[in-house]
């Protein structure tokens, strides 16, 4: 049986990420004040909600409704779990691809790695920390300096991460206005080769310095934001930011740390990359003929002074790219990368153990297979793996990799094989695999995890044709093209970025649900007679503020609080409260009569949890549902929508209806769960499958009422199981 079900469960969740139209979700927001939410399309039909600009909407698709009173036609949309309908010209979508994206512009930026921030203008001041390769600054101040350590004796004084001030070598930060042009003739060239404004600049500014340059654009053919997400967990930093990495547990070593979806795209965004010093790291790596006589000068300047710029290790990288056919200078750039200019004990030749024996004299420049794995039981760091891999004390192909020659050739050999020839002839395709004619699927086979790695090989590589003088040749660059992006990607800001309550409340009263962090949304219900309230909130952090919070009036029957959390850097937190008051003393005339009692309202026969009725079976109508309430003794018993109307006779009852139930001895009001109704229409449909699916997937949650609905099990938690019953009870299988 258990096999059953998880297979049932499998089918459901394949079935429901199939891209159907029905399952689109579209995010908006209201665009006028004090406009109507209604029942159906039509000014004649119930307003179930008044909202006003800002108010955040879904729809499923962008269907248009005749309705009367509104010449544009309506949306149907989601409000607050319920199903509505609103005039097309108060629906403003947005744009919610980029969440978790730092999209902001910049005026200039630091333009090496590891940048110290000093205290004042000089090198022998004291650190204030160091800059990541990246960082946005806004420069406050230039100060001139005899300082021997800081080349273009000049000092910025500038801002960064929004609240921090200190100085900086001028060397080390890259103003936007100088690596940046206009030229109308040649944006005209660029935008028909396929390149989108955003890029035009940059490449405008590097044609003007050299013309012999091509740039190619080559579509992706994949929406930016969906190729950053996929790259999330594959892409590790150097860095104690907490605000770049996404845990302070290593994921490598002791300093390689997994980085967010903000730095992911800012690394990855390749109009970052766009100047003279990085835009090698889309340089076509095919082996050029024509650089034959170049080659072996280029190959020893990446090394400079470095151990390995010796012709026993450069020659082979020389004869190796032209074997393989690629670029010597990538080789040389690949093997600085991995085991620095004077290289490593992967290169050494040195003695290692592996698996209780010693060995000797196997060498892997490239440090190919060099991870760190545990292996019976003994944990093995990345450079014994590698060597073991050289030495083929791990399953592979090919020869063993007992001295220089061999091992530089043959791992040129599967850098080519494997990448270049494949479709990944660029740094960036090698790092970030989106190119459309790449041979391994996209965001797999994947060269390296750093992901600073395209933009330090590529300086390296500009750095050492620079030296040999032959930046003017005509090099070709292939850059890629994302559908969808952002106008600007930045690194995010340093700083406490947390936003959370650890208390959130309305004194004298209580929230439904239950505080909890990362719920946003809730209600509390209060006298009719109330007018004011006092909302209490405070952050986990000293650091953030808290705004809405303080005495509220409340005018309204019902209405909402917005408090919000402002970290010191990130994105703001909006926590909801919303204040219902309870029905006025009942009215006889609009009351339901169901019998004559006198003694106390008696609740017992009733599946009460959390002040709601639940269980409640759908498509009941509201005659049927106060029969059920008979044996409580209420004299009285009147049903309310959400809106606040009575509803009786053959009305159906839905999630989060309310009903009030009194006698002459008391009055008691609970909300209404239907099971399975998330929507609140009182009946089952594909619309609360889709809610429930959203729920387990953490896209949209569902609170109060409407999460008891989902709970079709009875289990206090809302998983898989529920959906499966949902499903068997839309296709008749099983009623719930």
């Amino acid at each position: 049986m258990k096999k059953i079900i998880y297979l049932c469960i499998l089918l459901i969740t394949f079935f429901f990420f199939i891209p159907l139209n029905v399952f689109a979700s579209f995010d908006a927001i209201i665009s006028g004040d004090s406009v109507r939410i209604r029942s159906n399309p039509g000014t004649e039909n119930t307003a179930l909600y008044t909202v006003n600009a800002g108010t955040s909407i879904t729809l499923d698709d962008k269907t248009l409704y005749d309705g009367t009173g509104c010449s544009q036609k309506w949306y149907k949309i989601n409000y607050k779990e319920q199903v509505g309908y609103v005039c097309s010209k108060y629906v403003k979508f947005v744009n919610s691809a980029y969440d978790g994206m730092h999209v902001v512009d910049w005026e200039a930026r630091v333009n090496a790695n590891n940048v110290t921030v000093r205290k004042s203008s000089n090198t022998s001041s004291s650190s204030l920390g160091t800059l990541s390769l990246g960082v946005n600054v806004v420069i406050l101040d230039t100060v001139s300096s005899n300082d021997s350590n800081c080349s273009s004796k000049k000092w910025y004084k500038i801002n960064y991460y929004k609240n921090k001030t200190g100085y900086i070598c001028s060397k080390y930060v890259t103003k936007k206005s100088s690596v940046t042009a206009y030229d109308e003739e040649y944006s005209n060239t660029l935008k028909a080769a396929g390149f989108t404004d955003s890029y035009i600049p940059y490449l405008t500014y590097l044609h003007n310095k050299y013309p012999a340059w091509t740039f190619i654009a080559k579509k992706t053919n994949t929406n930016f934001n969906s190729s950053v997400s996929a790259e999330e967990g594959k892409n590790y930093m150097q860095t104690k930011n907490n605000n770049y990495r996404t845990s302070s547990t290593p994921a490598e070593g002791s300093s390689w740390f997994k980085v967010n979806s903000s730095v992911i795209a800012f690394y990855m965004d390749p109009r970052n990359w766009l100047t003279e010093q990085r835009i090698f790291m889309f340089e076509k790596l095919d082996y050029t003929s024509d650089f034959d006589d170049k080659y072996p000068t280029l190959i020893k300047a990446i090394f400079g002074s470095g151990k390995l710029a010796d012709d026993k290790y450069t020659i082979p990288m020389f004869n190796a790219g032209k074997k393989n056919k690629i670029s010597p200078v990538h080789i040389a750039s690949r093997i600085k990368q991995e085991v620095s200019p004077n290289g490593s004990a992967s290169t050494s030749g040195g003695e290692f153990t592996f698996k209780g024996k010693k060995y000797s004299g196997y060498y892997n420049f490239f440090n190919i297979g060099a991870y760190e794995e545990t292996i019976g039981g003994v944990k093995y760091g990345a450079v014994t793996r590698g060597l073991a891999y050289a030495a083929k004390l791990i399953k592979r192909s090919g020869e063993v990799w007992d001295n220089i020659e061999t091992s530089i050739v043959e791992g040129s050999s599967f850098l080519a094989n494997g990448y270049i020839t494949k479709g990944q002839g660029t740094l960036y395709y090698q790092k970030f695999n989106v190119s459309p004619d790449a041979y391994f699927s996209r965001y797999t086979h994947q060269y390296m995890t750093n992901i600073q790695a395209p933009a330090t090989e590529g300086n390296s590589t500009y750095s050492s044709y620079k030296s040999s003088n032959i930046l003017s040749e005509p090099f070709i660059f292939e850059i890629p093209v994302y559908n969808n992006m952002p106008l600007y990607t930045s690194l995010p800001d340093s700083g406490d970025s947390n936003n959370y309550l650890s208390i959130l409340g309305v004194e004298g009263y209580t929230l439904s649900p239950t505080f909890d962090k990362d719920v946003l949304t809730y209600e509390v219900f209060v006298p009719y007679d109330t007018t004011e309230v006092n909302i209490f909130a405070t952050p986990i952090s000293i650091k953030s503020t808290v705004t809405g919070n303080g005495t509220q009036k409340v005018n309204d029957e019902e209405a909402n609080f917005t408090i919000t959390v402002t970290p010191e850097v990130g994105t703001e937190k909006k926590y909801v409260i919303t204040i219902k008051k309870d029905d006025k003393p009942i009215d006889s005339t609009t009351v339901v009569e169901s019998g004559n009692n006198t003694t106390s309202i008696d609740t017992s026969s009733l599946n009460i949890k959390n002040n709601t009725i639940v269980k409640v079976k759908n498509g009941t109508t509201a005659s049927a549902f106060q029969s059920q309430l008979s044996s409580t003794k209420a004299k009285n018993i009147v049903i309310k929508n959400p809106d606040g109307n009575v509803i009786s006779g053959n009305n159906l009852v839905g999630t989060n209806f309310s009903v009030t139930l009194s006698n002459d001895v008391e009055s008691k009001t609970f909300k209404i769960s239907v099971k399975g109704d998330t929507s609140g229409d009182g009946i089952v449909t594909s619309l609360d499958l889709l809610q429930v699916l959203k729920h387990i997937k953490g896209d949209k949650r569902l609170t109060g009422s409407y999460l008891l609905s989902a709970d079709t099990s009875g289990d206090d938690s809302v998983t898989s199981l529920d959906l499966l019953q949902v499903l068997k009870h839309i296709k008749g299988d099983k009623k719930l």
